[in-house]
């Protein structure tokens, strides 16, 4: 189920539906962290896929999209540490 979240949450993201994308990402990752564990290789994954999902909303300035006060602090935090755009990694979610 949270691969096809995430999968799903991919194809809004590449079409700009930020507002459907969203949900779906931090639903894939709410599930994956819960039943499989931050470690674990799928999850990294959903959670460098959201991370670069809130990257390409903070360069398009669409927060106004985002409904999730995680993404939107995310960003805030982001936009706060000076990071904007594509070639940052994101942060390990295990640190």
């Amino acid at each position: 189920m949270a691969t096809s979240f995430n999968n799903l949450a991919g194809l809004y993201r590449s079409q700009g539906q930020y507002d459907q994308a969203e949900p779906l990402y931090t639903e894939a990752v709410t599930i994956l962290i819960s039943q499989l564990g931050l470690d674990h290789p799928n999850t990294q994954t959903v959670l460098q896929n959201y991370w670069i999902f809130l990257q390409q909303v903070q360069i398009e300035n669409r927060q106004d999209s985002l409904s999730n006060e995680m993404s939107l602090q995310i960003i805030s935090q982001m936009e706060a540490q000076g990071i904007r755009g594509e070639g940052y990694d994101a942060p390990d979610a295990r640190a």
